[in-house]
């Protein structure tokens, strides 16, 4: 059985606890498969998140184009963050999964060793969502111009492209701060436009009635 959103993490050997690591590891390839998005809903600030998994909703164009990177905890600042490349993407289960290799830098190699050992089995992807899809708390499709500000909102990702992934130390999605690159400013924008409508009716309506 997939893990839940909360649960994601490298594959780990079930069946051979003295192993200790993944059985997806190769060491003579310096690779392993995770887990990288399985699209669970993610409290926001703005309301419900949810990621569509499917190959028309995930574009994985970067990963011909210019590559994917393996990062430290989402770092972008030194090239010291970059512990491998992700090599392979496919759909599983209704899960993003993909192969990593590993670099063979002091960095990487570390990265590696820890993830070989089973001492470090958390995954984060960090992405760009290009369309959102809101819906109401009964499931309707939400036009942003007719929904108050407060309203219990999903916000799905139908199209979202993936720029990294990151080996972090809690395999949870409970960092959400670092789990978009920028879309909380457009949903912040979305929001701030339905509150602003909704202030300008409540306002009309105490004038109505003056």
């Amino acid at each position: 059985m997939l893990p839940r959103r909360d649960q994601l993490q490298i594959r780990l050997a079930a069946d051979d606890a003295s192993a200790g690591g993944p059985l997806t590891y190769d060491k003579h390839q310096h690779t392993v498969e995770a887990v990288i998005s399985m699209g669970s809903p993610v409290k926001r600030s703005y309301g419900t998140e949810l990621l569509r998994i499917s190959p028309d909703a995930v574009d994985l164009s970067r990963l011909r184009e210019g590559g994917i990177p393996l990062l430290d905890h989402h770092a972008q600042s030194s090239i010291d963050k970059l512990l491998g490349r992700l090599v392979d993407a496919w759909f599983e289960h209704g899960a993003l999964v993909g192969r990593f290799k590993f670099n063979q830098t002091e960095q990487g190699q570390k990265a590696e060793g820890m993830v070989a050992r089973g001492e470090l089995t958390g995954i984060s992807a960090g992405y760009r969502v290009d369309q959102w899809q809101i819906t109401d708390a009964d499931g309707g499709v939400v036009d942003e111009r007719d929904a108050r500000w407060d309203d219990d909102l999903t916000f799905t990702a139908t199209r979202w492209q993936l720029f990294e992934a990151s080996l972090v130390g809690v395999p949870a999605d409970a960092a959400s701060s670092i789990r978009s690159l920028g879309d909380p400013d457009v949903l912040r924008s979305v929001r701030a436009r339905m509150r602003a409508r909704h202030n300008i009716v409540l306002r009309n309506s105490r004038l109505s009635h003056e």
